[in-house]
């Protein structure tokens, strides 16, 4: 053994090689985290051992002996090459950057591994990078920076196969090398020169005592020759496995006389010259160590190792990573005190946790209204604070060098740093917080004394007190890397955004990259036992961009304090879950894993929850609360919970299994109510002995009883009927077994093999089963089982039940407020998908309709006899059947999904009406466009073709043969008394249709008015005369049927059985084209169904209802028909082709040529309907594209569209009255929104209009092709209506435009040469088409079109693609949510409410605005008056009596902009009505307006 000249220093520190050169980017530390199968099939072969070596470096398995080429471990097939493990790991190591390399190296220390020093392919040592690696049980002990530990430097001269120094290593230094098995195998590495380093230690005893000493021990085997430089400098001695062959041997071949003369033969101190060192037994040889190690002292001027160079000249570099010494400084200094910082600097978070106080104290008082007052004004105060404070704040340097840490743009120096930090505060810190923890120790153990020596109460109770206030300081003393990001978060929130810094603004996209980076990040403050939604908000969603769109898996760990749930967790992925100092987990924080092989999810995020019943909180007021609180939470949250109990700890399982059901009873809630699958459960037993059978059986029994046990004290303390668990198996398919794999009970061992060194090395076994556990919780959860699959869900959705959960644990009652907003988010989701299938109904019987509609012109244009309304309707009915069973099937699959049940009839009823309403309404669109085409437009023709004859036989007269010497207005005038005489004849022909006698008709002989023998006397004249006012005033002329204002509150059948009669009506009407009879009918069967339902047998009112509803009927029946009859009579439709006969007179009367007539006439017939084809199919076209739009169909993101549509009023315009007028008129204000939105998705008019008019030269040129030789007029006219109708274009409007008869009429064309007459055609038809003007102003088009959007939606009454209904609250104003035109039997009126002042509502007496919802109004049982009528007083929790056809208001939901007006706004709404500003707005309502503009931004992009 040599002793090395410890005063020769070279060093290579800074001697740094830029890694940005290497082409292939390195993997990280987080890349390393990857969860994957250990049997993935996803890598290639030539990764599969690469993979097999880091799961067992992650999750602390045993390394394999073989690693067998291309196939799994283990494989002993002759055939197969063995690899080395040794070049394997170098070939991981290559992989990644600093980060990662870090990290396997700290694995590989923790077992008592030694590290490669350097990878001869790549010229990297690791020198620097050591400094960055902690030495596991060892004081966090820099390994790159120690100067304290005797170094041994170990040499085998032999050849690499015959080595026994890895033997030696394990035996004498309790060191394990890899290469070990590499020699084990035979598959020696390929590398002439191997060098590792570890940490080792030595057994010695003293005095009868085991005394342990550490060693850092560098390994070298092959050529050692360029290394003996740095092993100089680095060992204290060295170890020499000396070769037996001269030319090998380290004292012949290379320590000859002038090397010794070099190396100064006076250092050696110990065997002198030994060419066979193995020689002495192994005791002899660790005796010579340890006296060696006893006589000589460390001394203070070494090296360190990142001081020494190695391998210079054969051109090694350090890798490329951060330098510790540039940032220690800077830690240095920002890092002192740190009890001064936590409680004096880091004012935001000590001010939040006031405010949690505020918050708790404010639900315990919610009855006290004064009092919650009260604690609102001491909530504003402390905001308001907090943002005077932010500027303070941010100056602070340690949250500047966390900040330019985080900020840090090179991933690696990222990560190190904050690693870097994140070492210096824990360090810190211990040293900080010891005299506390003592304190809190010696108070504990005087409490314990004085209560066992049952002192007197108030001697007890002042012992208490202190020791409560001990705890409670060091809880505030302690500061870690979560405080720092509390700051932070709160710094991001509470600053005003206009006043951020851009590094500021930074913050939650620096705390997603740093959840990215491996890191763990805090979901719940474990000091206030808060969220902060608005930044856990903001933090999600920038995660959500990064992941890109990317799905999760989330699993939860919680237990008892000090169980062990965080080593389980890092343990199981490999991890690092951070641990506070002083204490174990804080609040929950989350961790988030890359997953590759699992294509369910991509990414699981670890939640770690804080441990129950700890004693640092043991006596603090609200414990208990806060430990259910977090179970709560993690459970909530998660797909599979683990719950961790130490050892056989029976009162341990006692005490966490009621907080654990209690928890899962609200996910129990969230599968029943919701359909999300509630919590997979996992029970994991830790530090047993599991060689004991007996002992494992006796725990499943205990587990079992307990859980029993636990049971019955949850029900008794919810209530029998609250509870939805199940005695005999209160988690979901729990398996309450550990004998197999397939068990969710696991029994483990202890982390280590055993506590004290060398044996304190990760237990395999344990690890082993982890993984096995993992593996199984991936198979439980993902596992089709029942009707209802596992989803995965994204960080949006994740997000966004967060903040549900948190709202519901932070209410009095939180399984009626969590169950109600599950069923609210169910329902939903039921909804938008029931509307889906509405949608495929809609569109099938569009698609139907237009093919039927076409079969109609063209029997029409074949001059079929024979067709009738019954082949038509049978064809569309026949077109739909298997469509309807398809569509039924779906519905059914839908409704009987889990979680759904309690909704399943009301959707079966609604999909039953909804066939039954679509199949009427296409009924009566079938008969208005069968009368259209074969009655009033084929009459029109035949008017206006007998007017043609007439025209063409009165210049034929020889009594008009001077026609020539007429004026024009001579010409006019006889034009005119001919078109009069033929418009009266049509008049006279369809004479105006007289709805009332109609309908009074339909009465008489209506079977269900027959069989009621109700009595129809009245007229139609004495009906009309009697239909002065409509609406609202109808109704008051019927008070016995609706009653009063002052009686609304007592509504007895009769009174909701006419309010049903007029919605009834009224949905019916809505949408009508025109007048028809079976319209009638269907509405007098629906009224008398009405009557039925609500069991109304009087007389007098069955006879009073039908009275009214005939009066409406006719009303609205009047108004539609009038408006059809407009457009569409047949007289109508004459006097609109009035100009195209008057063309024809003027043309005829000067003699033009039948060619040039004919042409003429059919290019005005293209001009007149030309510019309304085209507006039918922008409609159209519009329409398909804005059908699946959620602000058409979701009436919560239309909230969010016309909340942004105020804020820029607010913004830009400063429109305060206007937005004011908006709110109070929401009716209104939704249309202009409306059609805001419809006119943006009409774009490129003039491109659509360029495409249309080329579409129709196409059209008109084909149609000119064809070349016959008698009847060309007509052969033209046809050719043109089926390029309209079966061509690119498939307009029905052009193609009915020319179901024209020219029999006898235009045969002279024949005469006529062919090319001359299709020259003239076209000539006339492109002429008509040049002469069309594009669109000008695309902006006002798009206004103008938006409504006629609207009013074909209504037409077409697709139910999951109608405008949203125009009802609003009586009170408050806020719009209905539903659909247009829905049947408030199936789906009443709700809304999301806002508050009541908004719109001008105020108390009565003191006039002040009104704060709160009506939703919150109807939770506290608040009154309310109507109409300034202050006699009689309304219950809010009769609003759906007061208001029929109304929910109770029972949607609890925020609108925060609203709430930000009447905040902002007080005394200018109040001044706008002539009221007083309210005095009790809550603090919640105060935001910001730019922070609600950026979120309604985010919602409705995503």
């Amino acid at each position: 053994m040599l002793k090395t000249n410890r005063h020769e220093r070279i060093s290579s520190f800074g001697v740094v090689s830029k890694i940005s050169n290497i082409e292939e980017k390195k993997l990280s530390f987080a890349d390393f985290l990857i969860d994957r199968p250990l049997s993935d099939q996803t890598r290639r072969k030539e990764d599969v051992n690469l993979t097999i070596l880091m799961n067992c470096l992650r999750y602390r398995l045993r390394i394999p002996t073989k690693l067998i080429s291309g196939t799994e471990v283990n494989n002993t097939s002759p055939n197969s090459g063995v690899e080395s493990v040794y070049d394997t790991l170098m070939q991981v190591i290559d992989q990644f950057d600093a980060t990662g390399i870090v990290e396997i190296y700290r694995l590989l220390l923790e077992r008592r591994s030694a590290v490669p020093l350097f990878l001869p392919q790549s010229k990297f040592h690791f020198l620097g990078l050591l400094r960055h690696v902690t030495l596991p049980r060892i004081n966090n002990i820099s390994m790159g920076d120690d100067k304290s530990l005797m170094r041994v430097a170990v040499i085998s001269c032999r050849q690499k196969n015959k080595s026994q120094t890895c033997d030696f290593l394990k035996n004498i230094f309790n060191i394990n090398s890899i290469y070990s098995l590499d020699l084990d195998n035979g598959s020696i590495s390929s590398e002439n020169m191997l060098a590792e380093i570890g940490c080792g230690c030595i057994e010695t005893e003293e005095s009868g005592s085991q005394i342990i000493q550490n060693v850092l021990v560098v390994h070298v085997m092959g050529d050692f020759r360029p290394l003996w430089p740095f092993l100089r400098r680095f060992a204290d001695c060295f170890l020499i496995e000396d070769s037996t062959k001269e030319s090998e041997s380290f004292f012949t071949s290379f320590m000859t006389e002038d090397k010794r003369k070099e190396i100064k033969l006076e250092d050696v101190k110990i065997g002198g010259k030994i060419k066979t060192p193995m020689g002495k037994s192994r005791s002899e040889l660790k005796f010579g160590i340890v006296n060696y190690m006893n006589k000589t002292s460390t001394e203070a001027n070494r090296l360190s190792l990142c001081e020494i160079s190695i391998l210079v000249n054969e051109g090694y570099n350090s890798l490329d990573c951060v330098s510790p010494t540039e940032h220690q400084s800077k830690i240095g200094e920002s890092v002192r005190n740190l009890e001064n910082i936590k409680k004096n600097e880091f004012l935001l978070q000590k001010n939040f946790l006031q405010e949690a106080k505020h918050h708790e104290a404010k639900m315990e008082n919610r009855l006290n209204e004064v009092r919650v007052r009260q604690e609102d004004e001491k909530i504003k105060i402390l905001n308001a604070e907090r943002r005077n404070k932010t500027r303070q704040i941010e100056t602070n340097s340690l949250l500047q060098l966390f900040l330019s840490f985080l900020d840090t743009k090179d991933p690696c120096s990222r990560v190190l740093t904050i690693r870097m930090l994140e070492k210096e505060l824990t360090e810190r810190g211990e040293k900080e917080l010891d005299r506390l923890l003592i304190n809190v120790k010696n108070l504990t153990n005087l409490f314990n004394e004085k209560l066992v020596k049952k002192v007197d109460g108030k001697e007890l109770e002042s012992a208490k007190e202190n020791l409560q206030k001990a705890k409670v300081n060091l809880i505030e003393s302690v500061l870690n890397m979560e405080h720092l990001w509390r700051e932070l978060s709160h710094l991001y929130t509470d600053t005003e955004p206009e006043k951020r810094s851009p590094l500021i603004k930074k913050i939650p996209r620096l705390a997603a990259q740093h959840l990215i980076d491996g890191f763990c990040l805090e979901l719940v403050d474990g000091d206030s036992n808060m969220i902060r939604l608005d930044w856990m908000n903001e933090v999600l969603f920038q995660l959500e961009q990064l992941m890109k769109g990317k799905r999760i898996f989330v699993l939860s760990v919680m237990g008892i304090q000090s169980s062990g749930k965080s080593t389980l967790l890092n343990t199981m992925f490999g991890i690092r879950m951070r641990t506070s100092v002083g204490q174990c987990t804080r609040g929950v924080n989350m961790q988030l894993l890359a997953v590759q092989g699992r294509p369910e999810y991509d990414y699981i995020l670890l939640l770690d929850t804080e441990g129950t019943r700890s004693p640092e909180f043991h006596g603090v007021p609200g414990s208990e609360k806060r430990d259910n609180q977090m179970a709560t939470l993690s459970i909530l949250l998660s797909d599979a919970s683990i719950v961790v109990i130490p050892g056989e700890n029976d009162a341990a399982v006692k005490e966490i299994l009621p907080i654990v059901l209690m928890a899962y009873q609200g996910s129990k809630l969230a599968e029943d109510n919701g359909g999300r699958l509630s919590s997979r459960m996992f029970f994991v037993y830790n530090r047993i002995d599991t060689q004991q059978k007996k002992n494992l059986d006796s725990i499943i029994q205990t587990l079992g009883n307990s859980l029993h046990d636990a049971f019955c004290q949850v029900q008794k303390s919810i209530g029998n009927e609250l509870t939805n668990l199940k005695s005999e198996n209160p988690f979901s398919d729990f398996k309450l077994i550990s004998s197999d794999s397939s068990g969710d009970v696991r029994i483990l061992g202890n982390v280590y093999k055993q506590t004290e060194p060398p044996h304190d090395v990760p237990d395999e076994k344990y690890g082993e089963e982890l993984i096995q556990l993992r593996e199984h919780i991936h198979r439980r959860v993902t596992n089709v089982e029942g009707n209802t699959k596992w989803k995965s869900q994204s960080i949006g959705e994740f997000s966004s039940y967060i903040e549900n959960v948190w709202k519901c644990i932070c209410t009095a009652n939180f399984i009626l407020t969590f169950k109600t907003i599950m069923e609210h988010e169910t329902f939903d989701k039921l909804d938008f998908d029931y509307k889906k299938i509405e949608r495929k109904l809609a569109e099938a019987y569009e698609k139907s309709f237009a093919n039927v509609r076409k079969e109609m012109i063209k029997s029409s244009a074949d001059k079929k006899s024979s067709v009738s309304f019954q082949d038509f309707e049978e064809k569309l009915r026949n077109e739909l059947h298997v469509i309807q069973l398809d569509l039924a099937k779906e519905v059914d699959d839908l409704v009987n999904e889990k979680g759904r049940e309690k909704w399943k009839l009301q959707f079966e009823n609604m999909w039953k009406n909804n066939k039954k309403e679509q199949v009427f309404n296409w009924k009566c669109n079938l008969k208005n466009a069968f009368d259209r085409i074969f009655n009033y437009e084929k009459r029109v023709e035949e008017y206006k073709k007998k007017m043609r004859q007439e025209i063409n036989e009165f210049f034929k007269s020889s009594k008009n043969a001077d026609v020539s010497n007429w004026t024009e207005a001579e010409k006019n005038k006889i034009f005119d008394e001919m078109f009069e005489k033929h418009l009266k004849e049509a008049q006279k022909e369809f004479p105006r249709k007289e709805v009332a006698a109609e309908i009074i008709k339909v009465y008489q002989n209506s079977p269900v008015i027959l069989i009621r023998q109700i009595p129809i006397n009245l007229n139609s004249h004495g009906i009309l005369n009697r239909l002065n006012t409509v609406g609202e005033y109808l109704k008051k002329q019927y008070t016995s049927l609706f009653g009063n204002e002052k009686e609304t509150k007592n509504k007895n059948f009769v009174n909701l059985c006419a309010d049903s009669v007029d919605n009834t009506i009224k949905r019916i009407a809505n949408g009508k084209f025109c007048y028809s009879n079976s319209i009638i009918s269907e509405m007098i069967r629906s009224v008398d169904e009405e009557i039925k339902k609500y069991n109304i047998t009087e007389r007098s009112k069955i006879e009073e209802l039908n009275d009214y509803g005939m009066r409406l009927i006719i009303n609205l029946m009047e108004n539609i028909e009038r408006e059809w009859e407009r457009e569409n009579s047949v007289p109508a439709k004459l006097e609109s082709n009035k100009e195209i006969l008057r063309n024809h007179f003027m043309m005829v009367s000067e003699g033009v040529a039948k060619t040039k007539l004919f042409a003429s006439n059919m290019a005005a017939i293209l001009e007149k309907n030309i510019k309304q084809a085209f507006e039918k199919e922008i409609v159209l076209k519009t329409f398909k594209g804005i059908r699946n739009e959620r602000w058409l169909y979701d009436a919560r993101f239309m909230q969010k569209h016309m909340d942004l549509y105020l804020i820029d009023l607010l913004l830009e315009d400063q429109q305060l009255d206007k937005v004011l007028d908006h709110i109070r008129y929401p009716k209104e204000f939704y249309a202009v929104v409306l059609h805001r939105l419809i006119g943006e998705k009409i774009v490129n008019v003039d491109d659509e209009w360029q495409s249309f008019r080329n579409h129709l030269t196409q059209s008109i040129a084909k149609a000119a092709t064809v070349q016959v030789n008698q009847g060309r007029a007509q052969t033209f006219v046809d050719q043109l209506r089926k390029e309209f109708l079966e061509g690119y274009l498939q307009r029905e409007i052009l193609g009915s435009a020319f179901l024209i008869d020219c029999t006898n009429e235009y045969e002279d064309c024949d005469n006529e040469d062919p090319k001359e007459f299709q020259k003239t055609c076209l000539t006339e038809f492109n002429q008509v088409l040049e002469d069309q003007v594009s669109i000008q102003d695309e902006k006002k088009y798009a206004k103008e079109l938006s409504p006629k959007v609207v009013k074909y939606m209504i037409t077409l009454n697709d139910k999951a693609a109608l405008p949203r209904c125009n009802e609003c609250c009586r009170m408050c104003k806020s719009l209905c949510i539903e659909a247009a035109n829905h049947d408030t039997k199936e789906k009443p009126h709700d809304a999301i409410h806002q508050p009541k002042g908004v719109a001008g509502l105020s108390y009565r007496g003191s006039e002040k605005l009104v704060p709160t919802t009506c939703s919150q109004s109807y939770e506290k049982d608040h009154t309310f008056y109507l109409n300034g009528d202050f006699t009689v007083e309304y219950k809010f929790r009769d609003f759906a009596t007061v208001f029929p056809g109304w929910k109770d208001p029972r949607i609890n939901e925020e609108l925060p902009l609203r709430e930000y007006i009447l905040a902002t706004y007080n005394k200018e709404i109040a001044k706008k009505y002539n009221l007083k500003p309210a005095d009790d707005i809550p603090a919640s309502y105060s935001r910001d307006l730019s922070s609600i503009k950026k979120q309604l931004e985010r919602d409705i992009a995503n």
